[in-house]
């Protein structure tokens, strides 16, 4: 529906471009040419740590180029004609509607690493404040309050597996999980867990 995405060669755009436009794109949707960038979800990497803006641009540095012949990117007319008439934006326009990060300096670390991680990872799917509140139309994903309905080691499973309550495979998460959130240490996956519950309780 949105045309052709094509995403760069990553391990060669990053010997190709210094951090700052590494940075530039990651954070905040801007391209090295200047322009914004139409479906980069910089919203998901807004509020990562300096340090770990590093730390992703080295592991990247480290990894082989492979040469690939990418396609041209391309978007549709409809899209095009939104965008030319105000009723679209890319996603840099989109960006001051994240919030900051509120327990940053809590006496708790669980939290302060809850949010961080919540923050940095589940606002792509699940709202700008995980109560599925998206401004690009209906959420694909639900408000994360459907974490009450989960104790913590069943959380952990799910999160390691895929596999929600009931045995179920969720269209979208399941992968997700299996993909992305196996691969989280168990003190995340528990401050993580005592965040979103933390959340939820408010």
């Amino acid at each position: 529906m949105w045309g052709h995405a094509v995403a760069p060669n990553l391990a060669q755009y990053v010997r190709e471009q210094g951090i700052a436009v590494f940075e530039a794109a990651l954070r905040h949707g801007i391209g090295a040419d200047g322009s914004a960038l139409y479906s980069m979800p910089s919203y998901n990497f807004l509020l990562l740590r300096d340090a770990d803006v590093v730390d992703i641009f080295a592991y990247l540095r480290t990894a082989p180029v492979i040469a690939s012949n990418l396609p041209e990117p391309s978007l549709p007319w409809s899209i095009r004609w939104d965008l030319a008439r105000g009723a679209d934006a890319p996603i840099a326009e989109f960006l001051s509607l994240v919030p900051a990060l509120k327990h940053a300096d809590d006496a708790d670390p669980r939290f302060a690493r809850g949010e961080y991680l919540a923050m940095t990872t589940c606002i792509e799917c699940h709202g700008f404040s995980l109560h599925a509140d998206t401004p690009f139309g209906e959420s694909l994903a639900p408000d994360l309050v459907v974490v009450a309905g989960y104790s913590e080691s069943e959380f952990a499973q799910f999160l390691r597996t895929g596999v929600a309550l009931g045995g179920r495979e969720l269209p979208r998460m399941s992968g997700v999980a299996r993909r992305r959130f196996a691969h989280l240490r168990d003190d995340e996956v528990r401050d993580l867990y005592a965040y979103l519950s933390e959340q939820v309780a408010r």
